[in-house]
This record gives C-alpha cells, sequence and structure tokens, in this order.
C-alpha cells in the first residue's frame, strides 16, 4: 500500500515553483507550473489534461467553425 502525502509546493523569490522531495528532502523546480496563468486558452469543462487531448477535441459536434 502506497500512502500519498500532500505535497509540499511553493513560489521561490524568483518567481520558480518548487516542490519538497519527500525522500531526499530537497526542493526540485517544477518546470512549466503556472506558464499558462496569462494565456487566454479557452478550455471546454470537463477536459481531462492527463488524457489524449486531440482526442478529446474531436470527440462530439464542434462548437464552432475553424477559421
Amino acid at each position: 500500500m502506497v500512502l500519498m502525502t500532500k505535497a509540499e509546493l511553493k513560489q521561490e523569490p524568483t518567481g520558480k515553483w518548487v516542490v519538497r522531495d519527500s525522500t531526499s528532502g530537497r526542493f526540485l523546480e517544477v518546470r512549466g507550473a503556472n506558464s499558462l496563468k496569462s494565456a487566454k486558452l479557452p478550455l471546454k469543462k470537463g477536459l481531462d489534461l492527463t488524457k489524449p487531448i486531440a482526442k478529446q477535441a474531436l470527440k462530439g459536434t464542434p462548437s464552432e467553425p475553424r477559421k
């Protein structure tokens, strides 16, 4: 049985996001964290980012035609 603990995530003064490695105690950089914060990227509700996005996007009927 694997016990999952809450990750200790924090932002350094440099702006990088880091997470604490529970085995070594060191903080490791989380690359790409918060990188899309300022992007105006419309995402459908219910989109699962752990599954292939293209497959989910093509499922169903398109909401508006592409230009």
